[in-house]
């Protein structure tokens, strides 16, 4: 095979394009790896990992004796800080497209997203929704240009053996070289002037709170707002739908949520949990790659409405891609139990949210 094929297939052709035209896009070939495996599905990844009863986590979740009395104050200095890194880290993504510029980017602004929504029990919540708006804002900017690439990878491993896949694949790499273009474009027209005002009131308003609020109330709304996080996930997970990838997509978006709340607790504070946060990583992207895979399923079913295939090829890709979905889709649910093991209360019912008096949000 010449190395032109072996670029092509491998997606590293489009890369050198890329390239040539001034840019550097990021590789996600891990992504084809885990989601095209064709063994059959296993036991757990995660009861695997920790043992077959699941992994111990009690012993390393964050509880209200293991948070300092100044948590807040902790909190409110971490989200001065990662605002900081936050603006250099963009910053550093429009002077320079690359790889690792983009992923420092979108990993900032998830971070510090995290720790706004943490600290959400002492803001107002019009604040929040405003913080959230332009971080989503920023995230969504590459998006397009994500979701090809993994489709893409995904794609790759399928040429060979699905004539179908090579067209759709030479389809998504024009896309893919239109979107670089826009992307860069785009992200250098991100501004930061008005998430800085509405950062530095944040931390105005908790820095008032911090001193209204007694050591062991403050702790105890931190530790509420990822309980709160926690039984939205769980709720929604016991609402799955194998059939229906939207109802895990959405789990996995409250999950994550609740997964960055844990991590700023842990990565701001004294409280060891490396366990639990490798667990919770592999079982968010177990989710991840169900949402993949049903993107490209989709991004495939489009593309043949513009492009009509011959039906036979057409058809055994298509099957193919479903085959693959719903293997993923099998192996998520031999696991999806083990959610209740992330977080060391019960969590708040439905019906106990819908009855908290909003008041009780923030720390008044």
């Amino acid at each position: 095979m010449s190395l032109r094929d072996k670029d092509r297939r491998s997606g590293r052709g489009n890369f050198r394009k890329a390239l040539a035209l001034g840019v550097a896009l990021p590789s996600l070939k891990h992504y084809a790896k885990a989601l095209f495996q064709t063994t059959r599905v296993p036991m757990s990844t995660t009861a695997r990992r920790f043992g077959t009863d699941g992994p111990d986590f009690m012993s390393g979740a964050p509880s209200a004796s293991d948070l300092p009395a100044n948590s807040l104050r902790l909190l409110e200095q971490s989200l001065k800080k990662q605002w900081k890194g936050y603006r250099k880290q963009l910053k550093r993504c429009q002077r320079r497209f690359t790889e690792q510029t983009i992923h420092d980017s979108r990993v900032g602004a998830r971070r510090l997203l995290s720790t706004v929504e943490l600290l959400g029990g002492f803001l107002s919540a019009a604040r929040v929704r405003k913080v959230e708006r332009a971080l989503k804002e920023h995230l969504g900017t590459f998006e397009g240009l994500r979701d090809t690439q993994v489709q893409m990878s995904l794609l790759g491993k399928l040429e060979r053996g699905f004539p179908a896949a090579r067209p759709f694949f030479a389809f998504l790499q024009k896309r893919e070289i239109r979107l670089t273009k826009s992307t860069r474009k785009n992200i250098k027209k991100v501004g930061t002037d008005r998430l800085d005002r509405l950062i530095a009131s944040c931390r105005d308003e908790i820095q008032i709170r911090r001193k209204k609020c007694p050591s062991g109330k403050t702790v105890a709304r931190l530790l509420r707002s990822v309980d709160r996080a926690f039984a939205r996930a769980a709720e929604l997970r016991a609402g799955i739908d194998p059939h229906d990838t939207d109802t895990i997509h959405r789990t996995r978006v409250a999950f994550k949520k609740f997964r960055y709340m844990v991590e700023t607790l842990v990565s701001c504070l004294p409280v060891p949990a490396p366990k639990l946060l490798e667990a919770m990583r592999h079982y968010q992207t177990m989710m991840g790659h169900i949402q993949d895979a049903e993107m490209l399923r989709l991004a495939f079913e489009k593309f043949l409405r513009k492009h009509p295939l011959p039906t036979v090829p057409a058809r055994r890709l298509g099957e193919e891609l479903l085959r693959r979905r719903q293997r993923l889709v099998a192996l998520y649910l031999g696991g999806a139990e083990q959610m209740r093991q992330f977080w060391p209360w019960t969590g708040l019912s439905p019906a106990t949210r819908a009855a908290e008096p909003k008041s009780t949000s923030r720390c008044l």
